[in-house]
């Protein structure tokens, strides 16, 4: 399951005032080597826009009621790859090939992006803010600017 751009014949599909909409699609690609392919094309409401939808394309069988459950295991799914790509961040560079080095600086950068997490519920008041209030070039300056 991935999640789609949606085509103007995607578009077409989610009549108006409509919730949740799952249709079976053809995906044709025009340019050489030509291709096409059956899948499903489903859209859900947006978490805090109510005027639109989220669409994704899967290959899984989908009907209304899975639609939405669906859509929530794709937006936990983002949000752990996302904090993988946010603990890069905090990853110092190294070309050390020493397994426990490697290790420390993996374990020191996930602590790091732990307690960025807590400034940021602290600062926000939120659990999960919206959009963090620190970010982490600002938090990394905070905690690397000599103190003393």
């Amino acid at each position: 399951m991935v999640r789609a751009r949606p085509s103007s014949g995607m578009k077409d599909r989610l009549s108006a005032g409509a919730e949740t909409v799952v249709d079976a699609y053809t995906m044709q690609r025009n340019r050489k080597p030509t291709a096409s392919v059956d899948v499903t094309v489903f859209a859900v409401p947006h978490r805090s826009n109510d005027d639109e939808h989220v669409w994704f394309v899967t290959s899984l069988d989908v009907d209304a009621t899975t639609a939405k459950a669906y859509a929530a295991a794709f937006r936990r799914r983002w949000g752990i790859e996302t904090s993988y790509r946010q603990i890069g961040d905090f990853l110092p560079r190294t070309s050390s090939p020493t397994f426990s080095v490697r290790l420390f600086y993996f374990l020191f950068a996930v602590s790091l992006y732990n307690l960025w997490i807590l400034a940021n519920i602290l600062v926000s008041g939120k659990h999960q803010p919206e959009k963090p209030p620190i970010s982490t070039p600002i938090f990394q300056r905070l905690i690397l600017t000599d103190h003393g």
